[in-house]
């Protein structure tokens, strides 16, 4: 991540950790930046910003309900159906299967039950209710792992999430690779099982949750998603923790008794604007799209990490533990809403491959240096 490690104004990066499996699939977007790059140059490929960028597939981009548009421009651009073709997808509609999977990598999708997730009767016992269901699984986290991380973490719910999805991560790796290669490949199975069996947070160990840090760090700064051990793909990390936060905002305790989701709609008086977002409030979680749950995860992220800062002037081992998750982890969530760091990370690498000249590469990087240093306030 030669971009990435430049961040230094915004956060310190953990490295890559050793275990990092071979990709299993294409990432689309990574795709879509290399063929406009290499066909439109520079300039034109990159005339955009992350809101132009979602304004071309979201009918409303200030709103966190947003339909898909019907008619997204991009695919009117004379060179979206040989960027389509160039794709290693089997599939007679080649064009439909590559915007579905642009719209579901950049989070324009949602999690409405029925729709964009099945759940049934078992995962509504083990998730506590419908809507936790939907967000969980929309994350891809299982019910042990996300509740032993909620138990561990207390009020701070986005530093749970955290935990839960580098936890989930582990599990992946554990049951898709064989108990003999661990060693090998750096999967270390005996920090999962500590964690699952540990009843107090103040006995784990700076190591495993250092180990638990690598793990997500490198998933956030990957810019892809991953696929599960079962071979289902998951989504970008970003939107994953975003949603396990957003199952135990469901799960809890709403200030309001008439909860905000009538169905799979928000409630009739909800703001269905950009003023919708905030800590104060969850938003109908299953009605919102990935990006706007990871946009509501900013804010209540920015709250707790607030509310530690107070609670603890002289911080002591524990709490020093949690400001590093807080600022050099879950700060990277920041990152990965704008795409400007994405498609730089990209540009990078086609300028390692020898595919575009260096100070091609350097404009795309310095559009997305300017932009580091005014993510967090």
């Amino acid at each position: 991540m030669k971009f990435l490690l430049r961040l230094a104004c915004l956060t310190a990066l953990l490295p890559a950790p050793a275990f990092a499996a071979d990709p299993t699939t294409f990432n689309v977007y990574r795709e879509l930046v290399r063929h406009r790059t290499a066909t439109m140059g520079v300039d034109k490929a990159f005339d955009h910003n992350t809101r132009k960028y979602v304004s071309r597939f979201l009918e409303n981009p200030d709103s966190p309900y947003s339909a898909l548009r019907n008619d997204p421009p991009i695919t009117n651009e004379v060179w979206w159906y040989d960027f389509a073709d160039s794709l290693p997808i089997d599939t007679a509609d080649k064009s439909a299967a590559a915007l579905e999977m642009l719209q579901w990598q950049s989070g324009f999708t949602k999690a409405r039950i029925g729709v964009d997730v099945v759940v049934d009767r078992a995962s509504v016992v083990a998730y506590r209710n419908g809507y936790a269901a939907a967000n969980a699984i929309k994350a891809g986290v299982d019910a042990d792992i996300l509740w032993k991380a909620r138990d561990l973490n207390g009020a701070l719910s986005t530093l749970a999430a955290g935990h839960a999805v580098a936890l989930q991560l582990l599990r992946d790796q554990v049951r898709s690779n064989a108990p003999e290669t661990h060693e090998a490949r750096g999967i270390k199975a005996d920090v999962l099982a500590r964690y699952l069996k540990e009843e107090n947070p103040g006995y784990l160990t700076e190591s495993d949750q250092a180990y638990l840090a690598d793990l997500l760090s490198f998933a956030l700064t990957d810019n892809g998603f991953t696929i599960d051990s079962k071979g289902r793909r998951q989504l970008p990390a970003a939107y994953r923790v975003a949603r396990v936060a957003a199952a135990y905002a469901d799960a809890g305790s709403y200030l309001s008794p008439k909860g905000y989701c009538v169905g799979n709609d928000p409630r009739p008086g909800l703001s269905t604007q950009s003023d919708a977002i905030t800590f104060e409030a969850p938003l109908c979680f299953v009605a919102a799209t990935d990006r706007a749950v990871q946009s509501w995860f900013r804010h209540k992220m920015r709250q707790e990490e607030a509310n530690v800062r107070r609670a603890h002037a002289s911080p002591d081992e524990s709490e020093r533990l949690t400001h590093f998750w807080f600022t050099a982890v879950l700060a990277l969530i920041d990152i990965a809403a704008f795409v400007e760091f994405a498609e730089a990370d990209f540009v990078s690498e086609l300028s390692a491959e020898g595919a575009l000249a260096e100070e091609e590469a350097a404009v795309v990087e310095e559009r997305a240096t300017q932009l580091s240093c005014r993510v967090r306030p």
